[in-house]
């Protein structure tokens, strides 16, 4: 496997069962200008990954990789293995700093204005990698940020509360639909709900669905837009119009991630988050947690010597201002599972669950399971599967359900599902280390750092979202809200040419 292919998430560098080998890596790798021979040339791939062209007479001839956008790799049948073949422009430091110094030998007139958000697992990842506290990280980019005229920066666990919420009344209105309201058709037949709700944050496990599943699969998805989606609609549309408040348009922002997984690259790439209107992408650019360490690089920046400013944004940042602690909730990957989970048992069933939740634990750390129960009677059934060989379990037991017609109490009604074994903290935009001992250890103390100085606080206790929902979108899950907050998929047609057939 080269460098850049553990950037990844495993479910982009498998098909099906097997690793994707490099006749297969994509359908565009190289450019093959047209040529006056008879045709019997052939195309080979060398040892170290390069296609060359041979003739009839013998003679090599080395051929040029196609630059190709993340929208082509988002087409494409195949999957993503290597970033050193898929060649992304528009999501890298290269082009970050591009814009950014460009927009600062702008006009006044024309001058945009730079968000960046940071996600907390690249916060985690980046005080276990400085030894630093997760609140000196934030104060120290600030700093740095600001060096590069930038304005401002955000949080993206504040998105976060709005796809939690988002995600919660979803399933519970699925959940009536299915059990409560008992739609039944002419027969007196249930007709087929979308149970189990799957979790829709993670870019790698659509990317996914959409390209081996098509069709049968994303029917069961969330609708709710990840946390990086919404924050992207947030910053491009609530805060020109309610913040900002001077005319500026959403194509005047240009908007940046910080995020654990490349995979959120390709999420920021799709049609379905670009405004034909404005001409704009929701997120301009997602930078990993590692190419935040190749920026200061790049801009010969000892991070540990900045100074760290205080004047950190109070609405779009998670931070008590008595305290210094980070409002968070359980789970370093969202907590998608347990917020639902509590939020449908208090919905549905009037049951509120005050203790920690006990699992039940699978065969790996990366599968759980936990069910309510009322009178005797399974209610509620929930499961997390983070790691490719647990989403291939799911999809399959969902798959055997459907055909066999289970009944309700056999299946899942809820799956969080992440494509990263540990989940997002793990992402594979994260700081690593050489050897497993030592990555297991960093993933350990970015979970310890994740945790430290935060607060719990219940996505619906935060009152700048409240605000937001009530001037803004007219309440959760509302028409607006709905419009605004989530998003469909599409299947991804599978085609065949000769560098994707298995040889």
């Amino acid at each position: 496997m080269s460098k850049g292919e553990d950037k990844f998430s495993s479910v982009l560098k498998l098909t099906e069962f097997d690793y994707i080998v490099p006749s297969q890596i994509c359908i565009k790798p190289v450019e093959i200008e047209k040529s006056n021979d008879s045709g019997n040339s052939k195309i080979q791939i060398e040892s170290d990954g390069r296609y060359v062209e041979i003739s009839e007479d013998g003679t090599k001839k080395s051929l040029e990789k196609a630059t190709i956008t993340l929208n082509d790799c988002l087409a494409c049948s195949g999957c993503i293995t290597s970033a050193e073949s898929v060649l992304i422009t528009a999501q890298s430091i290269s082009e970050f700093l591009l814009n950014v110094n460009n927009n600062s030998n702008n006009n006044q007139d024309e001058k945009k204005t730079i968000v960046i958000t940071l996600s907390p697992q690249s916060r985690a990842s980046l005080a276990s990698h400085f030894k630093i506290s997760t609140l000196s990280v934030v104060k120290k980019l600030k700093t740095f940020f600001k060096k590069l005229n930038i304005n401002y920066l955000f949080d993206s666990s504040f998105s976060r509360d709005f796809s939690l919420l988002e995600s919660a009344a979803e399933f519970v209105a699925r959940y009536k639909k299915t059990y409560i309201n008992n739609n039944a058709n002419e027969e007196g037949k249930l007709e087929p709900f979308p149970l189990p709700m799957l979790s829709s944050a993670c870019p790698g496990w659509i990317c996914y669905a959409e390209k081996t599943h098509g069709e049968f699969i994303l029917p069961f998805i969330s609708t709710t837009k990840s946390p990086q989606q919404i924050m992207g609609t947030l910053v491009k549309y609530y805060f020109t119009e309610k913040i900002l408040n001077n005319n500026t348009k959403p194509s005047n922002i240009y908007h940046v991630t910080i995020m654990p997984c490349y995979d959120k690259k390709l999420e920021a790439s799709r049609n379905d988050f670009y405004n034909d209107i404005f001409k704009t992408k929701d997120v301009d650019c997602v930078l990993s947690t590692t190419e935040i360490l190749d920026l200061f690089k790049e801009k010969e920046i000892d991070f540990l010597s900045l100074e760290e400013d205080n004047s950190i944004e109070d609405q779009f940042f998670q931070l008590s201002p008595s305290t210094n602690e980070f409002y968070s909730i359980k789970g370093s990957s969202g907590g998608y599972l347990e917020f639902v989970y509590k939020y449908a048992a208090k919905e549905l069933f009037n049951v509120d669950i005050l203790e920690p939740i006990e699992y039940k634990v699978g065969r790996n750390q990366d599968f759980k399971e936990v069910s309510l129960e009322i009178d005797g009677k399974k209610v509620l059934n929930f499961a997390q599967a983070y790691g490719f060989r647990n989403i291939q379990n799911i999809v399959r037991k969902i798959k055997t359900n459907i055909a066999t017609k289970k009944d309700a109490n056999s299946q899942y009604d809820f799956v969080e599902i992440m494509a990263c074994p540990s989940g997002c903290i793990n992402g594979g935009g994260q700081i690593k280390a050489e050897g497993i001992k030592e990555n297991k250890a960093i993933l350990l103390e970015s979970e310890e750092k994740y945790n430290e100085n935060v607060i719990l606080r219940q996505p619906i206790d935060n009152q700048s979202v409240q605000n937001i929902y009530n001037t803004w979108l007219n309440g959760c899950f509302s028409t607006d809200s709905k419009t605004n907050l989530h998003t469909q998929y599409h299947r991804i047609e599978k085609t065949t040419n000769a560098l994707n057939i298995k040889w």
